[in-house]
Order: C-alpha cells, then sequence, then structure tokens
C-alpha cells in the first residue's frame, strides 16, 4: 500500500506519535542523567559528610597532640601541682578535645565505608584508646614523679615510644582513611562528571536526533498534504476563472484524494449544468420566438372574430328584426283568421236562412253578390297574408340555416308555417274559385231558384270545411305565434351570447398582450444565459 493512500489523519497521527516517543526518549534521557546526577551528588555529599568527619578527627589528632606537649611542657616547667592550678587550661583542652573526638568517632556514619575504610575505621577507636590510655600512664608517671627523669622518660614515650607508636596508629589510620575518602570522593565527582556528560550528550543527541526527524517528518508530511492541496487548489482557481474542464488527476486514496476527486465530480456536474443550460437557453429563445409568433396570430385571429362577431351580431339584429315583423304578421294573420272565421259563421247561418225563406230569394241573390264581394276582398286578404306568411316562413328557413345548431328548431317551425301558408293559399284559391261560380251563378239565380237548396246545401258543406279550415288554421297561427315569439327570445339570445364573444375576444386580446410581453421578457433572459453561459470553458 503506498502512502499517499494512508489518511491524512493516520499520517499526522504516526508523525506525532514518532515525535512523542522521541521526546519520551528525550525525557527519559533527562530523567535517567538526573537521578544519575542525583544519586552521586547524593553519594558525594555523604562522601563529603564522611570526609569531613576524617577530616575533623585528623584535626584533634593534631589538636590532642599539640595539648599534649603543652601540658608536658607545662609539668615540666611549673611541676606536676600546676595541672590542678585555675591558670592551667592545656590539660583541660586535651580532656575537651578527647571528648570531642570520641563523639565524632560516635557519629561517623559507618554505612558509607567501603569494606577496606570500615576495617581502617574499626581500628581507629582502639588506637585512639590506646593512645589514651599512654596519656593517662604518663600523666600518672608525672603524678607520682615529677623529676627531670621522669620527664625524660615521658618525653621518650611521646618521641619515639609506646606513646609515639600509639599516636602513629591513629595518625596513619586516620591519614589512610582520609586519603581513601577523598580518592572516593574524586572518583565520584569525576564519575558525576561523566555521567553528567554522558546525560547531556544522550539528551542532546535525542534532541538533536527528535529534531532532525521532526524536520523530516514536518518536511514530508507538509509536502503530502502541502503538494495535493496545491493542485486542488490551483483547480479552484480554474474553476473559479469558470474553466470548467478542469480535473486534479489525484491518484490517491486519503483526504486530499477524496478531495480532489469531489472537485472533479462537481466541475463535471457544473459543466453538464451549464451545457444544459445553454441548450435550454437555445430551446427558450426559439420558444419565446414561436410564441411570440403565435401571439401575432392570436392577435390577427381575435380581430377577424370580433369582425366576425360584430357581424353576426348585426345579422342576429337582423334576424330580430324580421322575427319581429314575422311576429305583427302573424297576430294580423290571425285577426284575419278571425274574422274568416265570423264571416264563415255568418255565411252559415245565411245558408241555414235560405234554405227557410226562399221567398226573399232574389234579395238574398242580391246580398250574396255583396257577399261574394266581400268574400273576394277576404279572400284576396288571406291569399295576401299566406302569400305573407310563406315569404317569411323562407326568410325564417334561411335564417335558421345561418344560424346552424341554434336554428334547426326554427327551421322546422318555419317549415310548417310554409305548409300551412300554402295549404291556406290552395283553400283561398278554391274559395276564390267558388266565389267566382257565385258570382257568375247570380245572374242566373233567378232563373235557377230550384237549385238554390242544392246550391246553399253546398255552401253550408263549403262553409263546414271553411270553419274547420279556419279553426286549423287558428291553431297554426296560434303555433306559429308561439314559435315566433320564441325564435325572437332565441335571436336575443344569439346577441347576448355575441356581445359574449366579442368581450371573450376583448380579453383574449389582453391576454395575448401578456404573452407577447411575456415572451420578450423571456428572450431577453434567454440573450442573458447564453451571455453567462458564453463566459464558461465546458
Amino acid at each position: 500500500m503506498r502512502i499517499s493512500d494512508v489518511s491524512v489523519g493516520k499520517r499526522l497521527g504516526a508523525s506525532f506519535l514518532v515525535l512523542a516517543s522521541l521526546i519520551v526518549v528525550a525525557a527519559g534521557a533527562g530523567w535517567w542523567g538526573m537521578r544519575q546526577q542525583s544519586d552521586s551528588q547524593s553519594r558525594m555529599a555523604d562522601l563529603e559528610h564522611l570526609r569531613g568527619d576524617i577530616q575533623e578527627i585528623e584535626y584533634y589528632a593534631a589538636d590532642i597532640s599539640g595539648w599534649q606537649s603543652l601540658w608536658i611542657n607545662d609539668v615540666a616547667a611549673y611541676g606536676f601541682e600546676y595541672l590542678a592550678s585555675e591558670d592551667e587550661f592545656n590539660r583541660q583542652g586535651l580532656l575537651d578535645s578527647k571528648e570531642a573526638v570520641y563523639e565524632v568517632l560516635e557519629q561517623v556514619e559507618t554505612t558509607n565505608f567501603t569494606a577496606a575504610e570500615k576495617a581502617m575505621f574499626d581500628k581507629l577507636k582502639p588506637a585512639w584508646d590506646d593512645f589514651f590510655a599512654w596519656d593517662d600512664k604518663m600523666l600518672k608517671w608525672l603524678e607520682e614523679d615529677d623529676s627531670q627523669a621522669t620527664l625524660r622518660k615521658v618525653m621518650d614515650s611521646v618521641n619515639d615510644g609506646d606513646a609515639s607508636d600509639s599516636y602513629g596508629v591513629v595518625l596513619d589510620t586516620t591519614t589512610e582513611l582520609y586519603k581513601s575518602v577523598v580518592d572516593r570522593v574524586e572518583k565520584e565527582s569525576a564519575r558525576a562528571a561523566d555521567v553528567r556528560d554522558l546525560s547531556q550528550k544522550v539528551l542532546g543527541g535525542t534532541l538533536l536526533l527528535a529534531l532532525i526527524l521532526a524536520i523530516l517528518l514536518a518536511v514530508w508530511a507538509t509536502r503530502s498534504v502541502v503538494r495535493p492541496l496545491n493542485v486542488v487548489v490551483a483547480a479552484l482557481g480554474r474553476l473559479a476563472g469558470r474553466d470548467l474542464t478542469v480535473r486534479t488527476d489525484l491518484k490517491r486514496r486519503d483526504e486530499l484524494g477524496r478531495l480532489g476527486e469531489a472537485l472533479n465530480t462537481t466541475a463535471e456536474a457544473l459543466r453538464e449544468t451549464v451545457a444544459a443550460i445553454a441548450g435550454h437557453a437555445g430551446t427558450i429563445s426559439t420558444a419565446s420566438d414561436g410564441l411570440s409568433e403565435i401571439s401575432g396570430r392570436v392577435t390577427e385571429s381575435n380581430a377577424h372574430v370580433d369582425e366576425q362577431a360584430s357581424a353576426v351580431a348585426q345579422a342576429a339584429g337582423d334576424v330580430s328584426g324580421n322575427v319581429r315583423t314575422l311576429e305583427a304578421g302573424s297576430r294580423e294573420m290571425g285577426s284575419a283568421i278571425d274574422e274568416i272565421s265570423r264571416n264563415a259563421g255568418e255565411a252559415a247561418r245565411v245558408a241555414v236562412e235560405a234554405v227557410s225563406v226562399v221567398d226573399r230569394t232574389n234579395v238574398s241573390v242580391g246580398k250574396l253578390g255583396e257577399s261574394s264581394a266581400e268574400i273576394s276582398a277576404v279572400v284576396r286578404i288571406i291569399t295576401s297574408i299566406a302569400e305573407q306568411t310563406n315569404l317569411l316562413a323562407l326568410n325564417a328557413t334561411i335564417e335558421a340555416a345561418r344560424a346552424g345548431e341554434m336554428g334547426k328548431g326554427f327551421a322546422v317551425v318555419a317549415g310548417e308555417v310554409k305548409d300551412l301558408a300554402q295549404e291556406t293559399a290552395k283553400a283561398t284559391e278554391e274559395i276564390s274559385r267558388l266565389v267566382q261560380t257565385i258570382q257568375s251563378d247570380t245572374g242566373d239565380a233567378v232563373g235557377a231558384i230550384a237549385e238554390i237548396g242544392n246550391v246553399v246545401s253546398r255552401i253550408s258543406d263549403f262553409q263546414t270545411l271553411i270553419a274547420a279550415a279556419v279553426e286549423e288554421q287558428t291553431a297554426t297561427t296560434g303555433e306559429m305565434g308561439r314559435n315566433v315569439a320564441e325564435a325572437a327570445q332565441s335571436s336575443r339570445e344569439i346577441a347576448m351570447n355575441i356581445a359574449g364573444v366579442s368581450a371573450a375576444v376583448g380579453e383574449t386580446t389582453t391576454v395575448v398582450r401578456q404573452a407577447q410581453s411575456s415572451a420578450e421578457e423571456l428572450a431577453r433572459t434567454s440573450s442573458e444565459l447564453k451571455s453567462l453561459v458564453a463566459g464558461f470553458t465546458v
């Protein structure tokens, strides 16, 4: 596994662990050196204290020897009795030093001696005992006899006798012991210096090694982090410069490698996004152009629809006028039919009276002529009304055809009105023919009085037919009036719907204008998107 595959945290942790280990080693070396120096200083202190004790014993050896010489000289000069006088202090000085030297011998820490030194020290107290025993013995000699001979004997003993030998043992033993202790002090001092030098070297070497390794680890760790980090920073700089083709190419598995991969993924995602935005910007531009064109077409279509709606509204107004005219005509036709009904009833009544009053035939024939003339006038009126009804039915059929689906019912009614008008025309033609027959026969009425009954019967029959036809025509006319009223209502609704269409066209035009404005804004936005995207390298 490559080092670059190890995480930055682990590498830094390992570096810190190595540094910590070196610090621990350096601290251990320092602690060892300090411990050695402390032990050496402790031993040096013990030896110095021991040397001081030996040196003090050595001092007391010289001091006691001096006091001994002085009190012997006092006896030689002043006699033995002088030792008991208040002025004498040399003998007391020896006794004080004797007490002091024994105290020193008691306080010496013998555990600090070597075996040889312990053996020498063990000889030292018996040597002092022997020395003081000879001193007491010489004192006793002088106490017994302080003559010159005794003094010479004492001096001989001190200078070269047993007393001298005992003092020589004390002095030699003390000197040798002191020398041995001093030698040990010097050796311990040298050893302490060596330990100090060694600990300093170990500590210095350890610290130097730690420093070198720390520098190497710092350089290694810094390079392992900074180099790929510089690559990432450079890539980010190019990415900030809108270069979306940048890639880090870091073949690592640590955090920096993952950072590089994340940057690559981000750059690729941005590149795809910008490319998609560029494509969509073109699509938006095309769509806005298409929307503008469609809006223009819709505006033109709305204008055309508005014109057609105006024309339809005008036509609906015309239809309403025609329907109102037809409604008035139907009312007039109803009035005429009512008149026909009344006349038909009157004719029937006359026919009945003609049967019973034959004796008034001539008068009746004259009146019949007048009635025939009136019937002719009525027939002409009916014929005129039928023609008008037929014409209105034709116009209604045409208008119903123009109205489309809404005029289908009205077309059926108009057809029925037309058929009824044609039947009315046929009936009036028949009535006209009959009236003409009556008029032609009026001149022959006098000669044909016998045939009046038959003629009156025929007239009665025709009147019955006329009454039935008139009743049917009345019903038809009423139905036609209702249909015409419905047609008028429908025409008014058509006009209202056309007005609604015109209003809707106006609203549509407003919406289309808004759509055109939105399309223009969309085109500007698309242009801005294209300008922004053009700044990227994809």
